[in-house]
């Protein structure tokens, strides 16, 4: 019950800490002068860019895992290692086939 509790603990600091980034981003980029148009557009470019970052992020992250479960560095078990591998290298593919799409 304490490891549910401080993983908890753990997840409730992460996203406070997000939470408040995304809150001073939004303060310091977003000033009350802009228009509602000009207000949209910040608003797009950044979510457009950060979608860019957590895709390449999540990307490089299922590489490494294609990689740990290939050799065994975990030293898991056969079932295991095979669904991290299947399930990282749908994450790959989908990634490559998207950017080889030239409408999405």
């Amino acid at each position: 019950m304490f490891d549910v509790k401080m993983t908890i603990a753990c997840l409730l600091v992460l996203f406070s800490l997000a939470a408040g980034i995304l809150f001073v981003i939004d303060r310091l980029t977003l000033r009350k002068t802009l228009s509602a148009e000009e207000r949209k557009a910040a608003i797009d470019t950044r979510t457009e860019r950060w979608h860019r970052r957590w895709n390449s992020f999540f990307f490089v992250m299922a590489f490494i895992v294609l990689f740990v479960n290939a050799f065994n560095l975990g030293h898991e078990s056969i079932g295991w290692r095979v669904g991290w591998f299947v399930i990282a290298a749908f994450v790959v593919l989908g990634y490559l086939s998207k950017n080889k799409n030239p409408e999405g």
